[in-house]
């Protein structure tokens, strides 16, 4: 699902001229969507005092939704940004503890 919110991005920067304030509140809402679902099903497992971070981030970008698709181009475009390369992260650390680990 990482990887479709990623090219969502991606076309969103591309288009960014064009996204209106509802558009822009829609991705924000669909990325914030995709760090819950993280925090809970890669995280779940994991003590809360070590997800501080991404219960942050959640808390921050849950409050101020709206500030951030009136954001200007250049700013918004940034926005987005950092959380494409924070979800290619959380994707790749995700696939890396799917696979197998082999003994050589």
């Amino acid at each position: 699902m990482a990887t479709t919110l990623i090219t969502e991005i991606q076309q969103a920067q591309t288009r960014l001229p064009l996204l209106s304030r509802a558009d822009r509140g829609a991705l924000i809402i669909r990325i914030l969507r995709e760090l819950k679902t993280h925090r809970r099903e890669a995280l779940g497992g994991v003590p809360a005092e070590h997800c501080v971070w991404i219960d942050r981030l959640i808390a921050s970008v849950s409050s101020t939704i709206s500030e951030i698709a009136n954001m200007q181009d250049a700013e918004f475009n940034r926005v987005l940004n950092e959380f494409e390369k924070l979800m290619a992260t959380l994707q790749d650390i995700s696939q890396a503890e799917k696979r197998p680990k082999t003994i050589h």
